[in-house]
């Protein structure tokens, strides 16, 4: 049969969870402001493009749908 590892109490796993997170946050490279400012706005413009064509074909089905029941 396996053995049974001694189980740590909820908040040693909660500290070690903490400090091993932590650790591998200072692993991360950041980016600058120049960096996070263009993606930003990348993200952004995606986003509105996205948006229109959406919209786009919600304006174009309510319109066809609008003329089948009508019709």
């Amino acid at each position: 049969m396996a053995e049974h590892a001694s189980k740590e109490n909820i908040f040693a796993r909660i500290s070690r969870f903490a400090r091993e997170s932590w650790a591998e946050l200072l692993k991360c490279s950041w980016p600058s402001k120049e960096e996070l400012i263009k993606s930003t706005g990348m993200v952004l413009l995606f986003v509105l493009i996205v948006a229109v064509w959406i919209a786009g074909f919600d304006f174009i089905f309510g319109l066809m749908s609008r003329h089948l029941l009508n019709w």
